[in-house]
Protein backbone atom coordinates (compact mmCIF):
# COMPACT_ATOMS: atom_id res chain seq x y z
CA UNK A 1 0.00 0.00 0.00
CA UNK A 2 1.95 3.30 -0.93
CA UNK A 3 -0.80 6.05 0.00
CA UNK A 4 -3.85 4.73 2.04
CA UNK A 5 -4.55 8.68 2.15
CA UNK A 6 -9.20 7.91 2.23
CA UNK A 7 -12.24 7.44 3.45
CA UNK A 8 -12.76 3.75 4.53
CA UNK A 9 -16.31 2.25 6.41
CA UNK A 10 -15.20 0.24 9.16
CA UNK A 11 -17.68 -3.02 10.00
CA UNK A 12 -18.93 -1.37 13.47
CA UNK A 13 -20.41 1.69 11.17
CA UNK A 14 -17.83 3.94 11.71
CA UNK A 15 -15.96 6.02 9.09
CA UNK A 16 -11.64 6.29 9.35
CA UNK A 17 -10.23 9.29 7.24
CA UNK A 18 -6.10 8.37 6.63
CA UNK A 19 -4.99 11.39 5.35
CA UNK A 20 -1.28 12.75 5.48
CA UNK A 21 0.19 13.79 8.79
CA UNK A 22 2.13 17.30 7.19
CA UNK A 23 4.36 16.96 10.40
CA UNK A 24 6.02 14.06 9.26
CA UNK A 25 6.49 13.17 5.40
CA UNK A 26 6.35 9.40 5.59
CA UNK A 27 3.41 9.33 8.33
CA UNK A 28 -0.47 9.04 8.60
CA UNK A 29 -3.18 10.75 10.55
CA UNK A 30 -6.09 8.67 11.78
CA UNK A 31 -9.63 9.86 12.85
CA UNK A 32 -12.55 7.81 13.27
CA UNK A 33 -16.12 8.98 13.12
CA UNK A 34 -19.14 7.20 14.67
CA UNK A 35 -22.64 9.53 15.03
CA UNK A 36 -22.08 12.80 16.35
CA UNK A 37 -18.14 11.60 18.32
CA UNK A 38 -14.54 12.35 16.57
CA UNK A 39 -11.51 10.62 17.60
CA UNK A 40 -8.39 11.74 16.27
CA UNK A 41 -5.35 10.09 16.66
CA UNK A 42 -1.50 11.51 16.41
CA UNK A 43 0.00 11.10 13.50
CA UNK A 44 3.52 9.42 12.49
CA UNK A 45 1.65 6.25 11.42
CA UNK A 46 3.17 4.59 8.91
CA UNK A 47 1.57 3.07 5.83
CA UNK A 48 1.77 -0.65 6.96
CA UNK A 49 0.23 0.44 10.45
CA UNK A 50 -2.82 1.93 8.74
CA UNK A 51 -2.98 -1.17 6.38
CA UNK A 52 -2.93 -3.43 9.28
CA UNK A 53 -5.53 -1.57 10.98
CA UNK A 54 -7.68 -1.92 7.92
CA UNK A 55 -6.77 -5.36 7.95
CA UNK A 56 -8.75 -5.37 11.34
CA UNK A 57 -11.37 -3.27 11.42
CA UNK A 58 -13.00 -3.67 7.65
Amino acid sequence: MKSPVGTYELRSGATLRVYADHCDGDGYCLEITRGDRTVRYDGGHSAREVQAFLGLFT
